[in-house]
This record gives C-alpha cells, sequence and structure tokens, in this order.
C-alpha cells in the first residue's frame, strides 16, 4: 500500500500505532528493545491519518522495505533548541552536496524530522551514506539526534513516525 502525507511517499505493507504500553520486546546484537508502537496489517485509513495529523495518535512506517530498499535518510532530534539545529544541518547538508531534502516539525513532540530522498537504494548504501552524514555531523555537534536507517537497530525497530506539519 501506499501512504502518503504531506509530501512524502512511502510503499509499505504494513504501518504501525503507537501504545502508551510495551507492546514487543526485541531481542537483537545481544541487546534487548522494547517498543510501543504495535504493527497493523490492514490499510491506513483516512480517519487514522487525521487523528494523526491532529496529534490525537501517533502513527510510524518501516523505513526499510520489503526487499531491503531505503527511499529516505531520516534525522530526528527531540530538543526544543531544534531551529539550531536545523540551521546546522542547512550548513553540513550543503557541504555534502546534498540540496534536496524535507523539514518537519511535531510541535506536540518537539520532533524535529529531517528526510533526504533517496531513489531506491540498496539497504548496504543507505547505511554508508548515514555513516558519512553522522560522521560529518558529530564532527560540527556533540548533540543528540537519531539517524535512520541504522544498522545497529533490528529491522522492525528502523522505524519513522509520520509528519504532521512541513516547515
Amino acid at each position: 500500500m501506499k501512504i502518503a502525507i504531506l509530501d512524502l511517499e512511502f510503499c509499505v505493507n504494513h504501518f504501525y500505532i503507537q501504545k502508551s504500553s510495551i507492546v514487543e520486546k526485541i531481542i537483537f546484537n545481544n541487546r534487548t528493545f522494547y517498543s510501543k508502537f504495535e504493527e497493523v496489517k490492514t490499510n491506513l485509513t483516512s480517519i487514522l491519518m487525521q487523528q494523526h495529523l491532529n496529534n490525537e495518535i501517533t502513527l510510524a512506517v518501516p523505513l526499510i522495505e520489503e526487499s531491503n530498499i531505503v527511499n529516505y535518510l531520516v534525522i530526528e532530534y527531540h530538543q526544543e533548541d531544534w531551529n539550531q539545529f536545523h540551521s546546522l544541518l542547512k550548513y553540513l547538508l550543503k557541504s555534502l552536496n546534498i540540496d534536496n531534502y524535507s523539514c518537519y516539525f511535531n510541535s506536540k513532540k518537539m520532533l524535529f524530522q529531517l528526510f533526504i530522498p533517496r531513489e531506491n537504494i540498496a539497504l548496504e548504501t543507505a547505511y554508508n551514506q548515514v555513516e558519512n552524514i553522522k560522521h560529518h555531523l558529530e564532527i560540527k555537534s556533540k548533540k543528540s539526534y537519531k539517524i535512520y536507517p541504522n544498522r545497529f537497530l533490528p529491522k522492525n525497530y528502523n522505524i519513522i513516525t509520520l509528519p504532521t506539519k512541513k516547515l
């Protein structure tokens, strides 16, 4: 199924709804992860999408498609000084010759997201591109951010919360 939100489009066969309690325990590389996102294998309805856009529920989609293909690299930042981080990212991406990206913000969760579109790239290629961006970002910033896809997370933990507002 295709999920379109704002100017993003995802081709997935399921989506996730965030619950208030832990839904799944995932063991990966001798680490334990606890997920509050429940997998839903039905089509996403317009009612659910509207509830998400109104911040009544939180929806997420897998970043890595079934055939280990990635269409977006995503950087997430959960801090109040997201605007400074956004400025830093713009400068960094320009120095890496990355001009095509979109920024989103969820004011309820204080979540800044930057999506870099990639056209059906292999998972290993995506990991390498993420490592390059991460390396340059660590030189400039010691702030806490997340960048996906992450090779150190299980595949079903590489999920992205759908944005609610474009910057």
